[in-house]
């Protein structure tokens, strides 16, 4: 560690004798990659490790905060489980106060990325390990044999969080859709709530890019926040058993 640190100044000052010298043209030659293993036994940098305090100090703050707390287990499972029902639930909500008659919200399985948080307290720390990823809400206009197409996507997954909207697995496929308790009408536009990242075709998702977008600044980690802190987990839930949004046939 302290090799990998000492070399710092070094290269810090190359590139400002690079800047000041405008005639200076540098291009890479060599490219070498390794593997370092770090040990709790390797000695500490003392000078970078008091460097960093005040700023490990100011985010553990931050992260530690309790939010509120929950009284029942969230956990990450599939074809549905409670964890992806309920981020699914704070997602549409979000983005029905950014658009009018948003029906369905869809969240891809992978971006959730703990397996569970247990009953408790519910730390900011946790959101983030919950959704590390800076992604933003967005709403995409549909057509409805594009829905159906994403349901069939979902299905080949095993299964993605939902609300609003639900289908019945069979063989990879998506049965028995519905949005809003209604057959998907394959000539009208559905509002659907999901991530900037799938909304720009992530996860194996080009089909929703032609699709007109509604983008927003709202993270979908704050509007899980929120919605922890309005007291969804706590007393009487509806997130205490699942609710047959997503299932195998039988």
């Amino acid at each position: 560690m302290r090799r990998i640190f000492s070399s710092i100044p070094l290269v810090a000052a190359l590139l400002l004798a690079g800047a000041c010298s405008p005639k200076s043209h540098y291009a890479t030659v060599r490219y070498e990659a390794a593997n370092r293993a770090l040990y709790d036994s390797l000695a500490t940098d003392t000078a970078m490790a008091r460097f960093l305090q005040p700023y490990k100090q100011k985010l553990d703050s931050n992260m530690n905060e309790v939010i509120r707390h929950t009284d029942v287990r969230l956990t990450k499972a599939l074809p549905e489980y409670n964890m992806g029902n309920f981020v699914a639930d704070a997602q549409l909500e979000a983005a029905a106060k950014l658009q009018e008659r948003v029906q369905a919200s869809v969240v891809n399985y992978g971006g959730l990325r703990i397996p569970f948080i247990p009953k408790g307290k519910i730390t900011k720390g946790k959101i983030y390990e919950l959704m590390p990823f800076d992604n933003m809400i967005t709403v995409v206009d549909v057509p409805g044999e594009v829905l159906v197409q994403f349901c069939h996507h979902m299905a080949k997954r095993r299964g993605w969080p939902v609300s609003g909207l639900s289908y019945v697995i069979r063989n990879g496929q998506a049965e028995q859709i519905l949005i809003q308790g209604k057959t998907v009408n394959p000539h009208l536009i559905y509002k659907v709530a999901v991530s900037d990242y799938i909304a720009n075709g992530g996860d194996d998702c080009d089909f929703l890019k032609p699709c007109k977008r509604h983008p927003s600044s709202v993270f979908l980690r704050d509007a899980i926040m929120d919605k922890v802190r309005s007291g969804a987990l706590t007393g009487n839930t509806i997130y205490q058993d699942l609710q047959n949004r997503v299932r195998n046939a039988e």
